[in-house]
């Protein structure tokens, strides 16, 4: 070791550690919940990330150890963390937001090297909540004065109607394909240098292309003015997907709906104040901002008007 270990970075799957020692600076990422195939997954997004950097992807590197492991258990039996080392990035801090077109081209360019992926889609992308979880979820929350629980309650009947208007992600709108599945603002970031750098790749998996291009708009395109410049970028950045129908963010209100199922259990139920705390924020978070079925159908009609959708 050369210096201290400094936390960095806590996020909902982990946390990042920056690790200084004599052969340079590197980043320890502590993974929260692996699953059972912890280990095999993430010797599969390795690879993956391997084929992203050696098509150009902007990205820290994934190392393995000696024997070719990337997942490693460390610390006392009583108290076991799983960790991956990734090439230190130093980047901006959240305030430095990347160019949308950069954003765009990437994932573009992400797409047009993804591999045919032979695992069906997570349950996370393509099965939402059961209707019959939100009247329990608002009840404990309302019942509990919880100050996040008006916007759980306002935010019910948009996941319900987006979910059953989309229809929920299916393979045969285009070949599954390994995507990032975690494209967002949080993870598309701006280093020292200026350039983008996207991060954590562990959730990557399969998917249609098309719906996580729907996602990415979603995520990062706030006015429908700039669907087009977001759209064109994707497709000069060698983006083989195009935008059909409203069916095209099914994966995006799953997900959305997930989400605040997840953050409002958590809330609920979480035993650490902190996790309650965080949970708390995302769920008045996603609401303030959520995708709505007008939402998508603007975007459409935009990249219809610019012949880029549809």
């Amino acid at each position: 070791m050369t210096g201290a270990v400094v936390l960095s970075k806590r996020g909902e799957m982990g946390r990042i550690w920056r690790l200084p020692t004599t052969t340079g600076v590197w980043a320890l990422k502590e993974v929260f919940a692996p699953g059972p195939t912890g280990a095999a997954d993430a010797m599969r997004d390795a690879a993956f990330q391997e084929l992203a950097l050696g098509g150009g992807i902007p990205m820290p590197r994934p190392i393995a150890a000696g024997d070719g492991r990337i997942l490693a258990e460390v610390g006392p039996l009583a108290d076991r963390r799983s960790v991956r080392i990734y090439t230190w990035v130093d980047l901006r801090d959240r305030d430095a937001v990347p160019a949308l077109t950069d954003v765009a081209a990437i994932l573009g360019r992400l797409h047009a090297l993804a591999p045919v992926d032979d695992r069906s889609i997570h349950p996370w992308y393509r099965e939402p909540p059961d209707v019959s979880v939100w009247p329990d979820l608002v009840r404990r929350a309302l019942a509990t004065g919880a100050p996040w629980a008006r916007a759980l309650e306002t935010i019910v009947p948009i996941l319900i109607e987006t979910v059953a208007a989309a229809g929920q992600p299916a393979p045969d709108r285009g070949s599954l394909v390994t995507c990032h599945l975690d494209y967002n603002p949080e993870n598309v970031l701006v280093d020292l240098a200026g350039e983008v750098c996207v991060v954590d790749w562990e959730n990557s998996g399969s998917a249609v292309v098309e719906q996580e291009l729907a996602s990415g708009l979603a995520e990062f395109v706030r006015d429908p003015a700039a669907t087009a410049s977001f759209l064109a970028a994707y497709r000069d950045g060698g983006g083989p997907a195009r935008l059909s129908d409203l069916g095209a963010f099914a994966m995006t209100f799953v997900v959305q709906a997930n989400l605040i199922a997840t953050y409002a259990r958590r809330a609920l139920e979480a035993p650490d104040p902190d996790d309650a705390r965080r949970a708390a924020f995302w769920v008045e978070d996603i609401a303030a901002n959520a995708f709505t079925l007008q939402r998508a159908e603007e975007w459409l009609a935009a990249g219809r008007a610019a012949g880029l959708a549809g």
